[in-house]
């Protein structure tokens, strides 16, 4: 007994620091595993306006039906969105928003559903690009004590140009609890999540996982007066929310769909309805544009979102709002100057 006894003090000394070692080892490669797995889930969802764009985190909810989620604060009342997924660079995510603005054609969505009380939106994406996963969601809800991990878009500091994307947190539960909301509707009980994990203004509309990369919430908001704490959404509130649009989703998402009114198309441009500027635009299908009407020519991307032409340049982000005269004419304001375009036909599109 006493050999024994002498034996066990004399093994776990060494063997302690050790397992201590391994266990912390599996923990963060458990980790950079979760989310790497989430993030091939995660999206950037950007609502351009006509004097401010709004910006946010989204996830992929159903692929087969194009379906994503994120906050309904992100959305507003935008019926239209743009939206980015993950690009890798030898199997590690690109983190530069220049990268995806001025590269990466954005994906068009349409807002299908919202729901005030969970502040949730449902959105309809034109396409789910390959590579893109469907965000599996947990079988039951987390409890206090259990470890989570966070993604969202939080590095852009207000300046989507050159800003950076696919924040990590991580974080535990403090706990699960039905709190009332109140909205022009009514007030409603919805479950909530509240967590000790920092997120920040961009992180809205971010899944929130457990350690099997599931689901369990998703991101709406921070407590300013607590250090720390954040509010989501409970998995049992997402369920619901996707379940109740039911068959007709399929029928309104469809018809919601508009096409965007640029691509593929070159135009002459007009100065005032008077003067004939020399040169031509070109907005081509595959998202880039090229203007050589004014004396500092611009190339580079665009998007068509919520009544608002959106010009990606080297600078930055220029937004416009267009005035349409029939399908094959618009007119913009550009400071003092009226400048109208009219659609030509694309014969041959040339390299920018």
């Amino acid at each position: 007994m006493n050999r024994f006894s002498a034996a066990r003090i004399g093994w776990t000394p060494m063997v302690a620091p050790v397992l201590l070692l391994l266990i912390a080892t599996a923990s963060a490669r458990a980790d950079a595993e979760v989310y790497r797995q989430a993030l091939r889930s995660t999206g950037w969802v950007v609502v351009p306006g006509p004097k401010t764009t709004a910006s946010g985190t989204c996830w992929l909810a159903d692929r087969e039906r194009r379906l994503v989620v994120t906050c309904r604060h992100v959305v507003g009342a935008s019926k239209e969105v743009l939206i980015y997924f993950p690009s890798f660079e030898e199997n590690r995510p690109i983190v530069e928003a220049a990268h995806y603005l001025k590269g990466i054609p954005a994906v068009s969505g349409h807002v299908v559903a919202t729901d005030t009380a969970r502040d949730l939106a449902l959105i309809r994406v034109a396409a789910v690009p390959d590579g893109v996963e469907e965000m599996p969601l947990a079988d039951r809800p987390c409890g206090p004590g259990d470890d989570v991990h966070c993604l969202g878009n939080s590095g852009l500091r207000g300046n989507l140009a050159k800003g950076t994307l696919w924040w990590y947190t991580r974080g535990s539960v403090r706990q699960v609890h039905r709190g009332t909301v109140t909205t022009p509707g009514g007030s409603r009980q919805v479950w909530f999540v509240e967590t000790q994990a920092p997120v920040n203004e961009g992180d809205s509309g971010g899944p929130v996982v457990n350690g099997r990369g599931r689901l369990v919430g998703v991101t709406t908001s921070y407590s300013q007066g607590e250090r720390l704490v954040s509010q989501n959404v409970d998995v049992r509130e997402v369920k619901q929310f996707l379940r109740e649009p039911g068959k007709s989703l399929d029928e309104k998402a469809s018809a919601a769909e508009v096409p965007t009114p640029l691509g593929g198309w070159k135009f002459k441009a007009e100065e005032n309805e008077e003067t004939v500027v020399e040169g031509d635009g070109e907005f081509r299908a595959d998202g880039t544009f090229v203007l050589s009407h004014s004396e500092a020519p611009m190339k580079g991307r665009y998007a068509y979102a919520n009544g608002t032409l959106w010009l990606i340049v080297e600078e930055g982000l220029v937004a416009i709002t267009p005035s349409w005269d029939g399908k094959d004419r618009f007119t913009v304001k550009l400071g003092e100057a009226e400048m109208s375009f009219t659609r030509v036909p694309l014969k041959k599109t040339s390299a920018p």
